[in-house]
């Protein structure tokens, strides 16, 4: 990995933290306030990432959707000092803003990768809602909805980084073919 993806990996992961931790001891506005604190200062540094707002929203609106609906369905539930819960939170939201803000960079060897990216989000996604369950941030009921809700999302998450991805300029100043995303994360 490159110097940004290493930085973006460790904001990524620090931002979960202080969202989830910030939940889980009535702190919930510490999770939106460190996502947006971490993202506009990366897409300051990384022009690049600049482009990425509309994966940010539109993953931070299927990512809520999402939310809602285990929320609704009785798979999962917050408590009272994770803030207001229904049909989710803030800063629930803000960690899938999070997650999209890494998605093109340091997981961009997810991308396009439909497959292995299901298999990835039908474990870590769960095994990150778990993480917040036994720190206090939320309860996890039914786990195999989350399952079932990783698998179903993974692949949209994919289907909108892609709809989403900059296009090249031509050297007349035209758009061009769709960016791709190596293996390694990079743009090509």
């Amino acid at each position: 990995m490159r110097p940004h993806q290493w930085v973006n990996f460790a904001a990524f992961q620090l931002a979960w933290i202080a969202a989830v931790w910030g939940a889980s001891v009535g702190l919930s506005w510490l999770g939106p306030v460190a996502v947006a604190g971490w993202v506009s200062a990366f897409a300051l540094w990384q022009n690049r990432a600049r482009a990425d707002v509309p994966l940010w929203l539109g993953v931070g609106v299927l990512g809520g959707v999402t939310d809602s609906i285990l929320v609704w369905s009785g798979a999962m539930a917050f408590p009272e000092s994770a803030g207001p819960g229904f049909p989710t939170t803030l800063w629930m939201i803000a960690l899938w803003i999070n997650f999209a803000a890494a998605l093109r960079h340091c997981m961009g060897w997810l991308c396009e990768r439909f497959a292995l990216a299901t298999v990835f989000g039908a474990i870590g996604g769960p095994l990150a809602y778990l993480a917040g369950d036994k720190l206090g941030a939320l309860e996890i009921h039914v786990l195999p909805a989350v399952v079932i809700a990783w698998i179903v999302v993974m692949p949209c998450l994919l289907a909108i980084e892609m709809k989403t991805r900059p296009r090249r300029l031509s050297a007349s100043g035209e758009l061009g073919e769709t960016e791709r995303v190596s293996t390694s994360g990079e743009r090509t």
